[in-house]
């Protein structure tokens, strides 16, 4: 299980780019479970495209995401979340 940080979240989209601990970045699309910040530490199969069940470490909670990029660059996930 990989684990990453909120680096860049776009509130009115539901969208949000985590830093993979290994450098990639991804983009995922929040749809349910828990609300997410910048700071914020996730873990799960953070390289997944499509819905994926990742976990908030610091409220031990489960949320529903959806990846949409994959392993990619910052300035590519900031154009998919539109920062």
């Amino acid at each position: 299980m990989q684990e990453g940080t909120v680096v860049i979240v776009n509130q009115r989209r539901g969208m949000f780019v985590v830093q993979i601990d290994e450098g990639d970045f991804a983009v995922f699309e929040l749809l349910a479970g828990t609300d997410v910040a910048i700071g914020d530490r996730v873990a799960g199969d953070l390289e997944a495209l499509g819905h994926e069940e990742l976990r908030h470490v610091g409220q031990r909670r489960r949320f529903a995401a959806y990846g949409q990029s994959g392993p990619s660059s910052l300035v590519v996930c900031k154009r998919l979340v539109g920062d």
